[in-house]
């Protein structure tokens, strides 16, 4: 796995030293240049629209992109700090059943409130794939060793209660390793393809993207997606959460990076593991502070790259639609966190 990703970081790196684009004061201009954006209507997105923009048709056959550009009226460095502790569970439209931060060390009291005991359908999908879990077989995201541990933790006791405590431990387990280690701590999946490592999907998409990932250049390396395979130098809001993806429960562990650039501020979300429904997720967004036409706020650029088993079987309209639908969840997160900013002040 380590191979693959540095193969790639190498590959990366080289296409990320070539010369930018004049660099630029003004955020308008900055986001046509690294993005999908040929125009942006500063008067349409103050009013308070989402401009959106389908990501280009990646060559990765699993992954999928999408860009949103939008206003927040608050100042560029509370948006950024509110970006990046953003909890979903509060917003019903949002389907997230559970969010919760991560101490570190984390500890396994912090997933104490993981509860497989619900009415939701979807969570009660995750619960019948988590029983029918076997050694050798499974339709998660596991290792080999993890489905055994599952497996084998359900051997006296099948229940929802026992359920979530084998995915407290192994979730504990996934997280102490990326706390520890970064990006070199994160195990690959093992299904009917092979092997999966969620951090070469990263860096597969982020390959995809070298516009934007020259952009957030400062903090990928940071993070470290890009440059020496170590740990990485910033301390990220570490999380769970429990939501429903596409009618199926999942869990999601992520970490939020938060770096101030100047005159403005780069986030990085990194789904490190997710157990279900995609293999990986990274939302980078750029904030800066913006004064125009009477208002006085943040203008956010948004970037999201998911990588999903079934994307590989899609192509032309059949991913595009798959683009329009990932927008319009994307679009929902975006007023709650707009809405929030004109209510929680």
């Amino acid at each position: 796995m380590r191979r693959l990703a540095v193969l790639t970081i190498i590959g990366l790196g080289w296409a990320l030293s070539r010369p930018a684009v004049a660099a630029s004061s003004d955020p308008v201009e900055i986001i046509r240049n690294f993005s999908d954006f040929q125009q942006v209507d500063l008067a349409q997105v103050l009013n308070g629209d989402i401009l959106s923009e389908r990501g280009s048709l990646m060559d990765f056959p699993n992954g999928i992109s999408a860009q949103t550009c939008f206003f927040v009226p608050l100042p560029a460095e509370e948006t950024a700090k509110r970006l990046q502790l953003f909890d979903p569970s509060p917003h019903a439209e949002l389907k997230a059943f559970a969010f919760h931060a991560l101490h570190v060390p984390c500890e396994l009291a912090d997933f104490q409130s993981l509860d497989f005991r619900t009415s939701q359908s979807s969570v009660r999908w995750l619960l019948d794939k988590t029983i029918a879990t076997t050694p050798t077989k499974s339709e998660l995201n596991l290792s080999r060793d993890e489905a055994q541990q599952i497996a084998e933790c359900l051997q006296k006791r099948a229940d929802a209660q026992q359920a979530s405590e084998c995915w407290a431990k192994l979730l504990l387990a996934r997280a102490s390793a990326f706390q520890q280690q970064g990006l070199a701590g994160i195990k690959p999946y093992q299904n009917e393809w092979g092997t999966v490592s969620p951090s070469d999907q990263l860096h597969a998409m982020l390959h995809e993207g070298l516009a934007v990932a020259h952009e957030f250049l400062p903090i990928l390396k940071g993070i470290g997606l890009v440059g020496n395979d170590t740990a990485p130098a910033l301390t990220p809001f570490y999380y769970w959460t429990l939501f429903d993806a596409d009618y199926h429960g999942t869990i999601a562990l992520g970490a939020v990076y938060l770096l101030p650039v100047d005159d403005h501020y780069q986030l990085a979300d990194i789904e490190y593991y997710v157990n279900g429904s995609y293999y990986t997720s990274a939302t980078l967004c750029e904030v800066w502070p913006i004064r125009a036409r009477g208002k006085y706020g943040a203008l956010v650029w948004r970037g999201d790259f998911f990588a999903a088993p079934m994307l590989r079987f899609t192509k032309g309209t059949e991913r595009i639609a798959y683009g329009a639908l990932m927008l319009q969840d994307i679009k929902k997160e975006i007023r709650c966190i707009q809405q929030e900013a004109k209510t929680k002040r």
